[in-house]
């Protein structure tokens, strides 16, 4: 029920999709709970809701840590198995979410405490959003850059409130202190400009304009870090999955790491769901198609077959230079490799045993007797 993957089984991604909806309920309630006399007369109804949610929540808790014992790692014991689960991110996330209401019932905690940890809650959907999983890396990655544009917007920062506070604290009670003048001083270079404390005297306007244009050089920094950084971490996953999923492909078991390496460039990675009709007969053959897993059902003029992991299918096309040959449904949810044209042939022209091999595959699709040409190369186009 708690599997992952990119194609768990139904019955988790309903028990997934249930959890989602039990996460984001209990944080409206935990927000909409500081409202005074919000539910009224319903005051029960929300109680009862909340309790319902709770036990979810810890039923999602106590699944996740009784699944992580199972199946120990590193020869460790099922108890430190828990309890590395335990202490993990997101197994602190699953316990900040179920354990402080727990005790607050049993010990009638304060009410903050269970606005606080509801809306802490929130924090568990992070396991369904690769995005803030990628985010964390990032900011890992960029932390020696991103502590030094702090520290340098810390000298801005100092700098800029101690030279307002030299030309206006005799005139201005908004710069009568650093600290005070730190205030704009903040809000000046963040660009957010509040308006509340302003200089007045013409010194003063001058080093202002000065900091507010410092400001948005400044705080672009820490962004264009992360956005570089997010970007390079977003590539460096993608290939690696691509390297992955094209090295369990058995047709290119006998390639060597830097060939694998090449073809998952170039390839894509696409999904198909149960009945989606990948390509059609008399179609323009653009690519061709490598199954990493699922089932595909292969219609044309040869008859109709099954191709499931590790086969590929759409070369003939590419081949021939032919329209497609046959029509291609999944018939099971699918995850494939694509090759264009242009990359194929790219390919191809560099490794002739590949070649012979993709035509041994086409010419007993299609039924033919002749070899391919010497040479390894292309058949010219039909007439």
């Amino acid at each position: 029920m708690i599997a992952e993957g990119p194609f768990p089984p139904k019955r988790a991604v309903v028990f997934r999709s249930v959890l989602i909806v039990c996460i984001v309920l209990s944080t409206c309630v935990a927000i909409l709970n500081t409202l005074d006399g919000v539910w009224g007369a319903h005051e029960p109804l929300a109680a009862g809701i909340s309790a319902l949610l709770l036990v979810a929540l810890t039923t999602d808790y106590a699944l996740r840590l009784y699944v992580s014992g199972l199946d120990p790692i590193d020869d460790d014991t099922p108890l430190a198995a828990r309890l590395r689960y335990a202490l993990s991110p997101y197994g602190l996330f699953d316990f900040l979410a179920v354990v402080p209401f727990m005790v607050g019932e049993a010990f009638q905690l304060p009410a903050d405490g269970a606005t606080v940890f509801g809306i802490v809650r929130f924090l568990k959907l992070a396991r369904y959003s690769p995005a803030l999983e990628t985010l964390g890396v990032v900011a890992l990655n960029e932390m020696r850059p991103l502590l030094a544009s702090l520290f340098i917007m810390l000298l801005m920062a100092i700098s800029a409130s101690t030279l307002l506070y030299f030309a206006e604290r005799t005139v201005n009670p908004g710069f009568k202190s650093v600290p005070d003048a730190m205030w704009w001083a903040i809000v000046t270079l963040s660009t957010l400009g509040y308006g509340d404390i302003v200089p007045t005297t013409p010194v003063g306007k001058m080093l202002g304009s000065v900091v507010a244009v410092m400001g948005l050089c400044m705080f672009a920094l820490p962004a264009s870090i992360l956005a570089s950084g997010f970007s390079e971490e977003m590539k460096r996953q993608n290939f690696v999955s691509t390297w992955h999923l094209v090295a369990k492909v058995p047709f290119f078991a006998r390639l060597q790491a830097s060939q694998i390496a090449q073809i998952a460039n170039l390839v894509r990675l696409s999904r198909a769901i149960k009945g989606e009709v990948l390509m059609r007969e008399g179609d323009t053959g653009e690519c061709m198609y490598f199954i990493v897993t699922g089932q595909v059902e292969v219609k044309g003029k040869m008859g109709t077959f099954i191709l499931k992991n590790g086969d590929f299918f759409g070369e003939i096309a590419l081949i021939e230079r032919c329209p497609r040959t046959a029509t291609v449904k999944a018939i099971s949810r699918c995850q494939l490799l694509i090759l264009d044209a242009r990359d194929f042939h790219k390919f191809v022209a560099n490794d002739h045993a590949l070649l012979e091999v993709i035509w041994e595959t086409a010419r007993a699709r299609m039924g033919l007797e002749q070899a391919p040409p010497p040479g390894g190369n292309l058949p010219e186009p039909k007439a």
